[in-house]
Parts: C-alpha cells; sequence; structure tokens
C-alpha cells in the first residue's frame, strides 16, 4: 500500500542533506490511520527531503481505516510506529481491561484535528443543533469517535453516526446533502474550501479544541530496545518541521514528488502551491503551537494535557474512572535526543530551496 515514487529530482538533491559515508539503513513500517494526504505533509516531505534517510531510516508507509484497524497491528509488531488519536489507547487502560502494549514517543499534533463543518447555508448554527441529524464520519473506527460520543453526551442526545470515509466519497456525501454535518479532520475540510465547496466550521467548546490529537506511538517494546531509531525518527520529522515552517511551498513540492497523483493537474502553478499550502497548514499550523514556550521542545508532552484528556472522556462516559495511569501511554524520555540538531543549519537549507 506504499504509493510512493522515486524521488530523485534535481530540486531535491539541492536541498537533500549530505548523510555522509554510506550507512546501514533500518527499514522501519510507519502505519498511517487514513489514506495519505497533506495532512501528512511533515512526514511525507521528511522522506522527499532526505531527512529520514540522514537518520539512517527507511520508511515504508501503509495506511489504515481508523485508529481502531491500526492498533491491533501494531501490537502485534507488524507495524512499527504509527499516528492514531489518543482515545483508543486510554480506554484500554481502564480498570478490568487489558492495556495496549503501545505507547506515545512524540507529540505532533498539539491540538485537536477534528471539526464539524456543516454547508455555508445550511440553518444549523452550533453543535446543539446537530440533535436528530445524520453526521458523516470517516468510520466508526476512527480515534475521534469516542471524543465526539463525549461531546454530544454532554449536551444531552445522541446523534446518528454515518460511516463516509474521507477524500472524494465524504465529499460528495456532504454536496449531495446525505449527511447533514461531517465530523472528519482539519486538512479534509481546507482541501473541500479550496475545492469550490462553501462551508462552516462549528464552534467547538474550547475543553475539546484544546484536546491534542495524533502523535507517534511505538511498541513498547521497541521503547525500551531501540529507543536509539525512535529518536532518530523523531530528530527527522522536528527537522523537518522546521524546514517545512521556514518554508512552506518547498514541502508540498515534496509532498507532490512522492504522491503525484494529488497534484492538481490544472490551474496554473502559484495558485495550486497556495491552495496545497493551506491545506497543509489546516493541521501542520498544530504543530506549531507550544503554548509560545520560548525554546519550543518538540515531541513533548505536558503531563496535564493526558490528564485533562482522561478527565473529558470521563465526563462524557467513555471511560469508567478518571483516575487512569495517563503516565503509562507516553514517555519523555526521547526528548532530549529528537532535539539534537541544529535549527538554523535547517532554516538556511529551507530558504536556500526554490
Amino acid at each position: 500500500m506504499n504509493r510512493s515514487v522515486s524521488w530523485g529530482l534535481s530540486f531535491f538533491a539541492a536541498v537533500a542533506i549530505a548523510a555522509g559515508p554510506a550507512q546501514a539503513q533500518t527499514k522501519l513500517v510507519y502505519g498511517n490511520v487514513t489514506s495519505v494526504t497533506l495532512s501528512q505533509g511533515v512526514i511525507i516531505a521528511a522522506k522527499a527531503l532526505g531527512f529520514f534517510k540522514e537518520e539512517g531510516i527507511e520508511l515504508e508507509i501503509v495506511e489504515f481505516n481508523g485508529t481502531g484497524t491500526l492498533l491491533p497491528q501494531m501490537t502485534a509488531k507488524r507495524v512499527h510506529i504509527g499516528y492514531p488519536n489518543p482515545d483508543v489507547l486510554m480506554i484500554s487502560r481502564q480498570p478490568g481491561r487489558d492495556p495496549l502494549p503501545i505507547k506515545y514517543f512524540y507529540n505532533a499534533t498539539r491540538e485537536s484535528a477534528w471539526e464539524f463543518i456543516v454547508p455555508a447555508d445550511s440553518p444549523i448554527k452550533d453543535l446543539k443543533d446537530l440533535k436528530g441529524k445524520k453526521i458523516g464520519v470517516g468510520a466508526l473506527s476512527f480515534g475521534n469517535i469516542p471524543i465526539t460520543k463525549a461531546m454530544f453526551k454532554e449536551f444531552g442526545f445522541e446523534a446518528e453516526l454515518l460511516p463516509v470515509g474521507v477524500g472524494a466519497p465524504a465529499f460528495l456525501a456532504f454536496r449531495e446533502k446525505k449527511v447533514d454535518a461531517l465530523n472528519l479532520f482539519d486538512s479534509q475540510h481546507a482541501t473541500m474550501e479550496v475545492q469550490g465547496t462553501a462551508i462552516r466550521r462549528l464552534e467547538m467548546p474550547k475543553k475539546y479544541k484544546d484536546l491534542f490529537s495524533n502523535g507517534f506511538v511505538a511498541h513498547e517494546d521497541m521503547i525500551r530496545d531501540d529507543p536509539k531509531t525512535l529518536a532518530a525518527f523523531g530528530r527527522a520529522i522536528a527537522k523537518t518541521s522546521v524546514f517545512c515552517e521556514a518554508n512552506r511551498a518547498a514541502c508540498v513540492k515534496a509532498f507532490w514528488t512522492l504522491y503525484p497523483n494529488q497534484k492538481p493537474t490544472s490551474g496554473d502553478e502559484a495558485t495550486n502551491i497556495r491552495n496545497g499550502i493551506k491545506i497543509m497548514a489546516a493541521r501542520f499550523d498544530k504543530y506549531l503551537d507550544f503554548d509560545n514556550q520560548k525554546q519550543r521542545r518538540w515531541g513533548e508532552f505536558p503531563a496535564q494535557a493526558w490528564k485533562d484528556f482522561a478527565t473529558t472522556l470521563f465526563e462524557g462516559g467513555q471511560l469508567s474512572t478518571k483516575d487512569i495511569a495517563v503516565e503509562t501511554c507516553y514517555t519523555n524520555a526521547l526528548v532530549p535526543e529528537i532535539n539534537r540538531f541544529d535549527t538554523a543549519a535547517i532554516i538556511a537549507r529551507a530558504k536556500a530551496a526554490q
């Protein structure tokens, strides 16, 4: 399912980091919880621009249909690194459950990536108006479903959740009004906007909007036995994040070299790049939400964020108790190694890219 293509183009040869003498590459399987889109612009750019190669990693990308289908493959150690929501992992930590042997090692999407949208002319004005409505979701196995259910419980109602997939099938269901609203992730909605569909985002309560979202996870055994490789993966992501912040257009171009079928075939180049940046930014800006930290610590989780997440799931009826061992869900032990790189050098390289 890896749809990568050759990226040996002159543009990327000019910006790729020289990895020095030939070195053995560690092969890793990365599991994405949906089909790959520009919302994964950073990880795809990390591959296209040579950041993984510099860290001694050869990455295979596999697509899944939600957190619920990814995590069993990670438990069986068929997938090394995943990018799920935390909901399912936390629910497995309840008393009486068998906890999944999976742990987060990199905080990527630092606020919620999930949104509710309606057509711009819809009579639905806020989330409470969704009572009794049909809401399109990617799949019932998607990691946002527990939080969506918790939110509706707080409002005192249930709504019909209809799996519509992502991309073209979801957009068609929305445009043909087969659903009253969509509850997908940020870049999906941004894609609809650049395609010309007028939408309106419904305001989410702050406590839900502020919840972190997808991050990078690995099996507990791998975190224990091979932290060096995971830190190298995280460092590649951190470097690419710095690069993409300094030159977003170059990251969009990098994405298109590996996923050329997603590059628009019509319109002028400048407009297509501008639209690509808008789609990528819908997710990438959440990578940069460091609450005004003077010195960013890429990948680090605030302990309180996990406690807030548990409280929200408990109040919404998705957890039997809010007193779960959230410290077993993540580790910040790799953060120092993840941040061991020259930020100024990466910025300079990004600014030199065309």
